[in-house]
């Protein structure tokens, strides 16, 4: 008998969209590319632990919903969880923590920042 109210929460789950359950959740991979706010050009990219290290970096701050390296263009996308920003200044010191440096920042309105070379 327990088994009927089993199977109803399960097929009601299976109709839930999946959006509803991945609110709090933290993208990654190509999608991020379709929805990012911000792309950074970096430099010092050579394997995938380098993304590895970008990634953990990026997602655990708050503002950030989901980040994506592409180490063939050396680029980091950025999305940004809704109603956030981050700073110029703190994509530079975040890139600098990981141990890479920032080329140029490039805004989803159009605008672009080039740090000034140590």
């Amino acid at each position: 008998m327990k088994i009927l109210p089993t199977i109803l929460t399960t097929a009601m789950l299976s109709l839930t969209p999946a959006t509803s359950f991945a609110k709090d959740k933290k993208m990654s991979g190509p999608e991020v590319v379709e929805v990012s706010d911000i792309s950074v050009g970096l430099s010092g990219l050579v394997c995938d632990f380098c993304s590895i290290a970008l990634n953990k970096t990026f997602k655990k701050r708050d503002e950030v919903s989901g980040t994506y390296v592409d180490l063939d263009t050396k680029t980091l996308s950025i999305a940004l969880t809704e109603g956030a920003d981050i700073s110029n200044e703190d994509i530079v010191k975040l890139v600098k923590k990981a141990g890479y440096s920032t080329t140029k920042i490039t805004r989803k309105d159009g605008s672009e920042f080039t740090p000034e070379k140590p």
